[in-house]
């Protein structure tokens, strides 16, 4: 009878020790995809940009840790039918006016924390750096499954100004009227990642 206690608790000790050590995913970039959307007053503008590599270390069943970078360099506009006028935008969003990627080709989320919600939801908590600048961040995520891979969806706002983004803000620019552009920017994503 003692040893049958014993043995019953080792596999309960076990379980419990084994959902709590995290393990490690990462992206698949190929299969991920990031849309951004930008507004002004009367129209807006939505295109792409790359994710350059990422890894999540999960621990029952929500991040606990992990470093997502964007490749700044890949923006590219798909609402602009004209080519000439395609590319002055792209050229434009990549200039110093708007993410100087040059000098900062990379945009980094640290997570520092998950909470599931009610609804199985996910709010994931970090440190997100954009131009050299790192500012907290909280949203929401829904977590699925295909196989063994784990896939991540949802939408995020930014406020561009805070990462002295500042052209076309009427924040900042009294007399702009109709040419504002929004201070928030927005990004859909679709995060594939698999055990590391």
């Amino acid at each position: 009878m003692k040893n049958s206690y014993l043995i019953i608790m080792a596999i309960i000790l076990g379980s419990s020790f084994s959902n709590m050590k995290a393990q490690t995913y990462k992206a698949d970039a190929d299969k991920t995809v990031i849309w951004w959307q930008g507004k002004k007053i009367g129209g807006e503008h939505r295109g792409t940009i790359k994710l350059k590599s990422a890894e999540l270390e999960m621990q029952n069943n929500r991040p606990v840790g992990g470093t997502i970078i964007v490749d700044m360099t890949t923006i590219v506009d798909t609402d602009i039918d004209n080519e000439g006028m395609r590319k002055r935008l792209e050229d434009h969003l990549k200039s110093d006016d708007f993410f100087s990627v040059e000098k900062y080709p990379e945009a980094r989320f640290e997570i520092t924390g998950s909470e599931i919600k009610n609804g199985g939801s996910i709010e994931i908590t970090g440190n997100i750096t954009i131009k050299g600048i790192t500012k907290t961040l909280e949203f929401v995520s829904d977590l699925t499954t295909s196989g063994e891979a784990l896939i991540f969806k949802g939408n995020i706002e930014i406020d561009r100004t805070l990462f002295d983004v500042r052209y076309g803000s009427a924040k900042f620019f009294a007399n702009i009227a109709d040419r504002a552009i929004n201070d928030i920017f927005s990004l859909d994503y679709e995060l594939y990642l698999k055990k590391k």
